[in-house]
């Protein structure tokens, strides 16, 4: 009789212990927040769509608020809409570089705060998740959004500190502002996600006793399932980015033409798009064997990549490249076909050089002109390289591993 009482009474704190667990894992609402083109867009759009995709496997609600659209000017039927199932928004298309049009930031506030409000759930853990950190563009919405009950949680994939590309007005404005308010992280946000280990230490020594730093890496769906690729005619490198100064285009076009000199069957292909992009136009209309394809809608991309002989990502090694992660590498390396790629941030964490990636130093074309004659002459050592590149991105870079240490991040708020 007592071992029945004792028996009831620990059903009794294991039903009790299983609906408070209930109780705290109760839905997550998540609204997004950032700067990039979407849908169509790079290396930040795909981070989050990552992220949604996860989210709303598992139940959760997400929405997504595009602050500008980067910038850039988006026809108004293309600005708001369904992607994937996930609703997005844009605000502040309107608002123009050079603040002639400074009428419309009130508005661009008003509607950014109306949709907080709107997005927000009733009996939901709400979420305002900002892409890249806090800066003048979101403060407010931060704020409104925490007297509001939302959760913060920041996205942090560059050190600004260090930017060393070209900033018209409003971009200064912004990563000025970035600096002043990442001082007050601990106090707006309450919890920090990051790309890199660099920034893992600097936000763990920064915030890390008052909120959670998550690491979190790039991630890449696996596009092949390690058939092995045969090389083409003409052979083909191939280059897919920003154009930014961090990524060395420079150097991977400077390398190249040395080697067509000696491989005439060669070509290097780049696509793409960013705001030094006319420059590198500019730098090789003259050399018929590098082209630019332009900038390629997601199927079609992804297509072009697989039918690439060598995948190049030559960032320089300046602090600003150091500190975040090339996401152009895990989707390199989920095609199976083999990468350059140049010695940054945490590269040599993941892969083994000339395993299962040709690694080279930063800021030197004669080692990418090396490592291209090593691709064209060893062909078959090459095939081998990307199918341990493909094996390492599934175990590293895999959506699902890294939206499931996201999901445990909220759960955790």
């Amino acid at each position: 009789m007592l071992f029945f009482l004792y028996l009831n009474a620990l059903l009794h704190l294991l039903n009790e212990h299983a609906w408070r667990m209930i109780l705290d894992k109760k839905q997550i609402n998540v609204v997004f927040m950032g700067n990039f083109a979407y849908p169509d867009g790079m290396a930040d759009s795909k981070r989050i769509q990552s992220f949604m995709e996860y989210l709303v496997g598992k139940g959760a609600s997400t929405n997504l608020i595009l602050l500008r659209q980067g910038g850039q000017k988006v026809k108004k039927p293309k600005q708001n809409g369904y992607y994937k199932g996930i609703k997005y928004i844009t605000i502040g298309n309107e608002i123009d570089k050079d603040l002639r049009t400074i009428y419309t930031i009130p508005i661009y506030f008003i509607q950014g705060i109306a949709a907080i409000s709107n997005y927000k759930k009733i009996q939901a853990k709400n979420i305002l998740y900002c892409y890249n950190g806090m800066s003048f563009e979101n403060i407010v919405f931060i704020i409104v959004a925490k007297m509001m009950g939302y959760y913060i949680v920041l996205d942090i994939v560059e050190d600004n500190t260090f930017v060393q590309e070209r900033l018209h007005l409003l971009a200064k404005f912004k990563w000025v502002s970035t600096e002043v308010l990442e001082r007050y992280t601990a106090k707006f946000a309450d919890a920090v996600v990051v790309i890199s280990h660099y920034l893992k230490d600097i936000y763990d020594k920064s915030v890390g006793k008052t909120i959670p730093v998550c690491f979190i890496p790039i991630s890449a769906k696996c596009l092949s399932e390690g058939k092995s690729h045969s090389p083409q005619h003409p052979f083909k490198f191939v280059y897919s980015g920003s154009f930014a100064k961090k990524d060395g285009v420079e150097l991977l076009i400077r390398a190249f033409d040395r080697i067509s000199e000696r491989h005439p069957d060669c070509v290097l292909l780049l696509t793409g798009k960013g705001a030094n992009l006319p420059d590198i136009q500019k730098l090789i209309s003259n050399h018929p064997a590098i082209r630019y394809v332009g900038y390629l809608e997601d199927n079609e991309f992804y297509n072009f990549l697989q039918q690439a002989d060598i995948l190049c990502v030559t960032r320089i090694g300046s602090t600003y490249a150091n500190a975040g992660f090339p996401f152009k590498l895990g989707e390199y390396l989920a095609t199976g076909n083999p990468v350059i790629v140049t010695n940054v941030s945490d590269v040599c964490l993941y892969l083994e050089n000339m395993k299962d990636a040709i690694i080279i130093e930063p800021d030197n074309a004669t080692a990418i002109q090396n490592a291209m004659e090593y691709c064209i002459n060893n062909r078959e050592e090459i095939k081998v390289i990307g199918k341990n590149g493909l094996s390492k991105c599934n175990q590293f870079f895999n959506p699902d591993a890294n939206g499931l240490k996201l999901l445990e991040l909220l759960h955790s708020l």
